[in-house]
């Protein structure tokens, strides 16, 4: 709810005046007001009339109350030691900066003469209580609580909030799947699932949703119904961790949130829908992939959480041993030739080609992408996104944009024979060429394109290099622990003994890593650099197990020997290589 409970009516004129509002939509917003309990400002703010900032600035001058941000406060720890953490969550208010014997406090509403007598009471000081938006105050008690008392927070607000409305009418029931007979919701369930999902609780709790995923680092947030409850899920680093759920029945709303926010239509409940959105967090813009799905117990929502700053990474960043380094670098500069990036969903393959599209020369060459979909926007390239409805698929858009006199294409990936000829061909013609492919090793790639129905001698053309990879978790810096490994780790490793000072470490947890034992991940890569002999095995159509058997004998360091590497520099555990390559028998040529 917006701040100043206390104020019945705001001062309509003065709102009019500054130009915020309308004559016509105060009229509208009074009417509301008498068939709804809420504020006039919170009505006004959750039409979209007025912003919460522009609000704070009117109350702040009409009742002489200092307006702040607290964005901009470095808060004082001493003060903010002075009151239980309880009560500052409870009552959103955070104290800023203490001067002799008061204390300046920022409150979503300052005119509660109730909490400011208790502020005054636990600190033994004077109280200046100033306004603040109450998601400003909520990042700021965020930033030295926690976030995780943010969350529940929200979902008891929510939950208090909208209880009324989200009743047990059939506009928020329980979606069933389009086989069990269910009809579009009318109009009128379409109006209340909309209603309850502008209501600024509900709103707020989406928001905290997406901005604890963000601070957690997670690549993706899954909101899954159950028969009895809907639970939320963070991807962190690759693993799946649940967080606090809200009820069941703040489900529609929730969802019905998220279909606003992206685009999508509210009333479509029984087909996958697909959109995409962009939230501000303070200075800080990060962009989510939205894709719902309808099961028995409701909708299922993945997000793939975008954020920009990952495009910053560069090639030496991402894990790459020196050598597979040196060799990839020397391929992206290469005239033409395909060269694919494989490895399984979320493994970061989309990351290594950003990082190599970022490394070529944009300025003196024309490159252009056909992504689905364009995660980030990439200066001085042309991006553009599959539309199969519209006819636009990866076939049709590359043989176009042959036409567009391109010198490097990428290609989001190659998933039939059409696509793969097209690309052979591009590359055959001059043309430098990345794509990626889902196969589990660099081998296996060469095996997949001639499955697809790809001529051997075309391949073995065209084909510059496969580079595999995974994604591994990185030990936390602050409670990794040095440990001596047993005969079974060693051989697991494909180890007789290690190397003389060679330290090991296991994961051990702490609060920092939230008691995972690991913070972060980084690849680990196999490098397949097409030769001549690699060329005639491919046109005698060879099985993987040959080909990399061949790759092994020219230097290539296979997936395990790249993660056995990042064991021995301490970055991390042996578990993370076993689960991450998938492959459980010692390796071979180890010494």
């Amino acid at each position: 709810m917006p701040p100043v409970r206390h104020i019945v009516k705001l001062t309509g004129e003065r709102l009019i005046e500054k130009k915020l509002i309308t004559s016509e939509q105060l009229e509208k917003a009074l009417r509301k007001q008498k068939t709804d309990s809420r504020p006039l400002g919170e009505i006004l703010i959750s039409e979209g009339i007025l912003t919460e900032n522009q609000l704070m600035e009117v109350l702040s001058e009409q009742l002489g109350i200092p307006f702040l941000s607290v964005e901009f406060y470095e808060v004082d720890k001493e003060a903010l030691a002075l009151f239980p953490k309880d009560f500052l969550c409870e009552h959103l208010a955070i104290p800023l900066f203490k001067v002799h014997n008061t204390v300046t406090v920022a409150m979503a509403d300052p005119l509660d003469i109730r909490t400011v007598d208790r502020l005054r009471l636990l600190s033994k000081c004077e109280i200046q209580p100033v306004f603040a938006t109450e998601i400003e105050i909520t990042r700021a008690l965020d930033r030295f609580f926690g976030a995780g008392d943010s969350l529940e927070r929200a979902i008891q607000e929510a939950e208090a909030g909208v209880k009324m409305a989200l009743g047990a009418g059939p506009a928020v029931s329980p979606v069933k799947p389009a086989w069990a007979g269910e009809k579009s919701p009318s109009a009128e369930q379409v109006e209340g699932l909309a209603a309850a999902a502008e209501k600024a609780p509900i709103v707020r709790l989406v928001e905290t949703i997406l901005r604890q995923a963000v601070e957690s680092r997670a690549s993706d947030i899954h909101i899954e119904p159950d028969e009895e409850a809907c639970r939320v899920r963070y991807r962190v680093d690759g693993i799946l961790y649940d967080v606090s759920p809200p009820p069941k029945q703040l489900e529609p709303a929730i969802i019905s949130r998220l279909k606003i926010m992206a685009s999508l239509d509210i009333a479509e409940r029984r087909l996958p829908q697909d959109g995409r959105m962009q939230v501000r967090f303070g200075d800080r813009e990060v962009d989510f992939r939205i894709s719902t799905f309808p099961t028995i117990y409701g909708e299922n929502v993945a997000i793939r959480v975008l954020d920009k700053r990952a495009i910053l990474l560069s090639l030496e960043d991402l894990g790459f041993m020196p050598d597979a380094l040196h060799k990839f670098k020397k391929l992206i500069t290469r005239p033409n030739g395909i060269l694919l990036v494989t490895g399984p969903t979320g493994s970061g393959k989309t990351t290594t080609l950003y990082a190599a599209l970022r490394l070529v020369d944009a300025a003196q060459q024309n490159v252009i992408t056909l992504e689905d979909p364009v995660e980030y926007r990439i200066p001085r390239v042309r991006q553009s996104q599959i539309d199969v409805k519209a006819g636009l698929t990866f076939a049709s858009g590359l043989r176009s944009i042959v036409r567009q006199d391109p010198d490097i294409i990428m290609i989001g990936e190659i998933r039939d024979r059409e696509t793969a000829e097209i690309a052979i061909h591009a590359a055959l013609t001059g043309h430098l060429v990345f794509s990626t492919l889902h196969t589990n090793d660099a081998a296996g790639a060469i095996a997949r394109l001639i499955d697809m129905g790809v001529e051997p001698f075309l391949v073995a053309s065209s084909l510059i290099g496969v580079l595999a990879q995974r994604l591994v978790r990185t030990l936390c810096p602050k409670c990794k622990k040095p440990e001596n490994l047993p005969k079974e780790g060693l051989f697991s490793l494909g180890l007789k003994e290690l190397p003389p000072k060679t330290a090991v470490f296991r994961a051990e947890g702490c609060d920092e890593c939230k008691k995972s034992g690991y913070r972060g991940r980084t690849g680990i890569y196999e490098l397949l650099e097409m030769s001549e002999p690699l060329r005639n095995l491919t046109v005698a159509k060879a099985s993987s197990g040959d080909l990399q058997a061949q790759a092994v004998k020219e230097g290539m360091v296979i997936l395990r020997q790249a993660g056995v590497a990042k064991v021995m520099e301490g970055i991390t555990t042996i578990g993370e290589i076993l689960r991450s390559t998938d492959i459980q028998r010692p390796l071979d040529n180890q010494s």
